[in-house]
């Protein structure tokens, strides 16, 4: 799927995410980190077990099966045809499917009572405004008591901690990830240097946007932000200390 970018090019998440190296490169983050969350979403959300939810964004479909278990009736959309057809094989169960689709919908039902985007899977597009067409879609299809959560890093620590470059093996291949914050992107440059086959190079690109960004962008497109952990274990959010943030948000009432 081609998604429209500032200079017409290719965005590097259609090229990273349908490469097999990206699954290899983030194999580490386990399926016992997915179900933390998605216990997580369980415990304090308290969504009735059988309800539909989406899982925006879903890769490879760690949190998708990790819901499914849990008897929720998941969806796992992701833009990838790769991931989704490494989900379909791989983290199949009776309660969850897989499609192919956009982040700014439609999505495959009309409401939700619960959309879940999880693993900083936000902030890839070069235009603000599409971020903000994305939340939107999340607003229109959620039920009317619908919630959404939205676990992302929380860019005032990362600004601090940013490791600017390191090197991993995956079997006998070199992996050389090199950071910078180039505003309003961290960005991360991939070489893959495999003695098969020629040296590989892939890009990651995601908006700096900061915990009040996310609220605010919230509010625009009428989701209330009720509450924010920072880990997956459930940490009341701090500031300045917390990696990340999981915002959970209501569907205002009409």
């Amino acid at each position: 799927m081609t998604t429209p970018t500032t200079s017409g090019a290719r965005p590097w998440y259609a090229t990273w995410f349908e490469s097999p190296w990206y699954m290899e490169l983030y194999r580490h983050r386990s399926d016992e980190e997915a179900r933390q969350v998605v216990q997580l979403i369980d415990h304090t959300m308290h969504i009735p077990h059988g309800a539909e939810i989406l899982d925006l964004c879903c890769g490879f479909g760690r949190h998708t099966v990790a819901l499914a278990e849990r008897g929720y009736i998941t969806t796992g959309l992701d833009y990838s045809e790769y991931l989704i057809g490494y989900a379909r094989r791989m983290n199949a169960h009776a309660n969850a499917r897989y499609v192919v689709g956009d982040i700014r919908g439609p999505y495959p039902s009309k409401s939700y009572a619960l959309i879940a985007n999880l693993f900083t899977s936000f902030g890839y597009f070069d235009e603000h405004e599409q971020h903000v067409a994305a939340l939107a879609a999340v607003e229109h299809h959620l039920a009317a008591d619908g919630r959404f959560v939205m676990d992302f890093f929380n860019a005032d620590v990362l600004r601090r901690t940013l490791v600017p470059e390191s090197m991993t093996m995956i079997g006998q291949t070199t992996v050389i990830q090199e950071r910078w914050i180039e505003e309003p992107y961290v960005r991360k440059r991939i070489t893959i240097n495999d003695p098969c086959s020629a040296e590989h190079t892939f890009e990651e690109r995601v908006w700096m946007y900061t915990p009040e960004d996310l609220r605010q962008m919230m509010q625009m497109v009428g989701l209330r932000p009720t509450r924010a952990f920072g880990s997956y274990h459930g940490e009341v959010f701090q500031p300045d200390v917390s990696d990340r943030i999981i915002l959970i948000a209501e569907k205002e009432a009409p």
